[in-house]
């Protein structure tokens, strides 16, 4: 299941921490950002910034755990340290934020704020949704539907043949509207 970039990775943060990790920023340093950046997405970047090194460092004192469970990929491991990383981030930002008196608060915007809120709880719900999948739809859906990707390049990626990768989003998109209907998101009635 672990391919030789993984196996590489393993051993190098195990024996040679430091080259272990300039490897993992190599492969994984980008998505890893981007999964933090858009959890984080209205902080400050240094705080992103500080979620993606976390996330690396996470997965280089848990890697002894990882190879005790060899069910996923290393890459879906370190994207969940990665998630949850930034959801801890952003749970501790919340804490320390500066409380005002409501009457020294000037709100001065036209953004809808309850509209705002309800589309970031969706995004929530959609992301928890994807992470239920398994394998290899999670990838797909992530490839697809969040770093837009072609079929093509997807099955490439994956090992897969392109029509299946067609299949899959297609099913796939039926159980995560199913999911989302339990969740009390999607009503097929106002969402044909």
């Amino acid at each position: 299941m672990l391919d030789k970039h993984d196996k590489e990775i393993i051993q190098l943060l195990q024996n040679n921490p430091e080259e272990g990790v300039k490897l993992v920023l190599k492969i994984y340093g980008g998505p890893v950002m981007t999964i933090c950046r858009n959890i984080l997405f209205d902080c400050r970047p240094e705080d992103i910034e500080e979620a993606a090194a976390d996330s690396i460092v996470g997965l280089w004192r848990s890697i002894h755990r990882f190879q005790d469970d060899q069910k996923h990929s290393l890459k879906s491991y370190l994207y969940g340290i990665a998630r949850h990383t930034a959801l801890d981030k952003r749970r501790s930002l919340q804490k320390q934020a500066p409380v005002l008196p409501i009457e020294e608060v000037q709100i001065e915007t036209e953004v809808d704020v309850e509209s705002h809120f309800y589309r970031k709880m969706i995004a929530h719900i959609l992301h928890e949704a994807v992470n239920e999948m398994g394998e290899p739809d999670r990838s797909i859906f992530i490839l697809r539907y969040f770093f837009f990707a072609k079929v093509k390049d997807i099955a490439t990626r994956l090992g897969l043949k392109p029509k299946e990768v067609e299949n899959r989003l297609y099913y796939g998109k039926n159980k995560l509207r199913q999911s989302l209907m339990e969740r009390g998101i999607y009503d097929e009635e106002t969402n044909p």
